[in-house]
Formats: C-alpha cells, sequence, structure tokens
C-alpha cells in the first residue's frame, strides 16, 4: 500500500487500532529455507509507516511495513476506498 493512501485511510479513521490487516510475511521453513505467507493481525501500534500487530491465531507479535499490507478488515485497499468514496 502506498504511503498517500495510508495516511487517508488512517486519517479517517479506517486504519486504527484493533484493525485486522492481512500481511504478507516471509517466514521459516524448515532447515535454512524461507517462504512466503499471508497471516492476520490485529494492530496494536502504529508509528509511521511501521506498525506493530498481534497473529489472530497465536498472538504473537510482528513488526511491518505499510507496503506488507494486503487487506484492512477483510477488504482490498482499493475496495475499502470504492466502499467509502476515498479518491486513491
Amino acid at each position: 500500500m502506498e504511503k498517500k493512501l495510508f495516511d487517508k485511510l488512517v486519517k479517517k479513521q479506517l486504519i486504527t487500532l484493533q484493525s485486522e490487516v492481512e500481511v504478507k510475511r516471509v517466514a521459516k521453513d524448515f532447515g535454512s529455507s524461507n517462504f512466503e505467507t499471508q497471516d492476520f493481525y490485529n494492530i496494536t501500534d502504529i508509528k509511521g509507516t511501521r506498525l506493530t500487530g498481534t497473529s489472530v491465531i497465536n498472538g504473537k507479535e510482528l513488526k511491518f511495513g505499510i507496503e506488507q499490507i494486503i487487506a484492512i478488515d477483510g477488504m482490498s485497499p482499493k475496495r475499502l476506498c470504492e466502499a467509502f468514496k476515498i479518491k486513491h
């Protein structure tokens, strides 16, 4: 997600603490390999474009950037903007 769009969604309070976001991240596989996965997190802290969230599955904390966000409360950023008539 772009910073300009992120700022608009925060200003309109569509991204707040406790918002559920789907995040693309790299996870450890067996041995020394990694794989890309997507998980859901509840936002617990917002500092500029860096966010912290806790997993909805196991409660583990993850720090991530806005570029990793795929969906907000079940909607893609583009669809969320369309639903609330926000220009992006």
